[in-house]
């Protein structure tokens, strides 16, 4: 048993999976929300991403960074997403999910918890990491 541990954890790690690589994604992408890295979550989009707000407003790749410097200098984020469901589509997935979210305004000190549900759609570059391409809010 002791030789079967050994060997095993010798083994090269086999290449991230979907629901791995789409986990660390919104892993990533809640930390540095929270922690207002705003280049670091400029990262996590392929250049023709768009965002779309849950008024159904778009916000393409060129205004994100603009979106970001907006909410982080008015909002203080604590996001939790719940994935219900991932699908592949060869280089695309989607993931759906459910979230929570409290807001602290910063001028005023108001909180706001809000909840919903998102669309993620996610696109494998060549360096193997998932990206959004489309980032919905309802």
């Amino acid at each position: 048993m002791l030789l079967l541990a050994s060997i095993l954890s010798q083994a090269p790690s086999p290449s991230p999976s979907v629901a791995s690589g789409v986990a660390a994604a919104d892993e990533r992408f809640v930390r540095d929300l929270h922690d207002k890295n705003i280049d670091d979550v400029l990262t996590l989009y392929t250049a023709d991403a768009v965002f779309v707000n849950p008024d159904g407003h778009e916000i393409p790749a060129s205004g994100l960074r603009k979106l970001y410097e907006q909410v982080t200098a008015a909002l203080d984020s604590d996001l939790h997403l719940s994935t219900v469901r991932i699908k592949r589509h060869g280089r695309t997935a989607v993931e759906t999910g459910t979230y929570t979210e409290t807001l602290g305004h910063r001028d005023t000190g108001k909180i706001d918890n809000i909840q919903g549900t998102f669309r993620f759609t996610f696109r494998r570059e060549q360096d193997g990491r998932w990206r959004y391409t489309r980032m919905e809010w309802h």
